[in-house]
């Protein structure tokens, strides 16, 4: 554990947070988290990737409203969310870097938790886990990145990584990064899902990690996101994702690694081909096909047998299940609806001290 020296920056963690079309929201991210005890020693790096509704004007009044803090506002063409965070990771100054989607929100004990960790150096990347609430702010559901066994500080190894490749929980958000870890790692532009590209390299390279149960990142489900809606394209960028592993697994020291995580996307792209409309059906179970021809063309290159890959039947049962709920969401009016105000922040939980 070495602590930062931050003579040679004015800040200690700079915050990425790609914005587009999010006026009901990204006020109430930008708040939770200038809110937060040392906010002003954080670098908060927001891209607006070429709003047409009033994101940029609440990002400019948010900023106007703390002139003590450190906010870099971009403003640039609509490029996508990947290239919105890659131009804030190339600005980013600090010795460690976290993200933040502009319609989610920090834990009132974000900072309280995080900081002194920073200080200490405490560890190459911090992780915790995730709320996700819904658009009145109301906790519904939570995703799991640490679990009893990944709690406190631990060396990176084969086991640390494959117990990541398990969980499989990618999202950027639910972790802080040592900013060196991201030299040279981008999002993959005009790609869905693009966190399942980009973590688990940055993961194969840290040494040490540092385990938080506690949830300090809140993930808002609305309709609208593009992780609400299943496309074609959903489908093309996880099947890229899953051969990529494969091709990793033949060449990288993490052969176990990678090939777990080839298993985590194959399965999400049979779930996500079983949640898209008619017209896509045929197209999205060619890809299908062609990542299971790839695995097992792969199989046969290996010194030691694997495990078939069976999917077509789980894909149609997936498929006639989601639709039954479906039309009972519809039915009883529970389906997701775009807000027409800007919704309630959560409510504060009390900091604890983790270190």
């Amino acid at each position: 554990m070495k602590p930062v020296d931050k003579s040679s920056s004015e800040t200690i963690l700079s915050v990425v947070i790609p914005a587009f079309n999010v006026e009901h929201y990204i006020g109430v991210a930008l708040e939770s988290a200038i809110a937060q005890p040392r906010s002003e020693e954080i670098e908060f790096i927001v891209v607006d990737d070429g709003s047409t509704d009033g994101t940029l004007e609440q990002i400019l009044k948010v900023k106007a409203s703390a002139p003590t803090h450190k906010i870099t506002v971009i403003h640039q063409e609509n490029q996508g969310v990947s290239a919105a965070r890659n131009v804030g990771i190339a600005r980013a100054a600090s010795p460690y870097i976290g993200f933040l989607d502009s319609d989610d929100e920090w834990g009132a004990n974000f900072t309280a938790v995080i900081m002194p960790m920073l200080d200490a150096g405490t560890a190459d990347i911090i992780e915790f886990n995730v709320g996700i609430i819904d658009v009145k702010g109301r906790v519904v559901d939570q995703l799991q990145i640490v679990n009893d066994s990944t709690v406190g500080l631990r060396n990176n190894g084969a086991a640390a990584l494959m117990a990541f490749a398990q969980i499989c929980e990618v999202h950027s958000g639910a972790r802080v990064y040592r900013r060196s870890l991201w030299d040279g790692v981008e999002f993959p532009v005009d790609c869905i899902y693009e966190d399942a590209w980009a973590i688990p390299r940055v993961y194969a390279r840290a040494k040490t990690l540092f385990g938080i149960a506690d949830q300090l990142y809140y993930y808002r489900r609305r309709a609208g996101s593009i992780t609400q809606t299943t496309t074609l394209r959903a489908v093309e960028c996880v099947a890229r994702f899953a051969g990529e592993a494969l091709d990793q697994s033949e060449k990288d020291a993490h052969h176990a690694f990678w090939l777990a995580l080839f298993q985590k996307f194959f399965a999400n792209q049979c779930f996500l081909t079983s949640r898209v409309d008619a017209a896509s059906l045929t197209a999205a179970m060619e890809l299908v096909e062609a990542t299971a021809s790839k695995y097992r063309d792969f199989a046969i290159r290996q010194k030691e047998p694997l495990p078939p890959l069976r999917y077509r039947a789980q894909i149609t049962v997936n498929r006639r299940v989601f639709q039954m709920k479906k039309l009972v969401k519809r039915t009883l009016g529970l389906d997701l609806r775009a807000p027409v105000a800007a919704p309630r922040r959560v409510e504060p939980r009390k900091a604890e001290d983790h270190l």
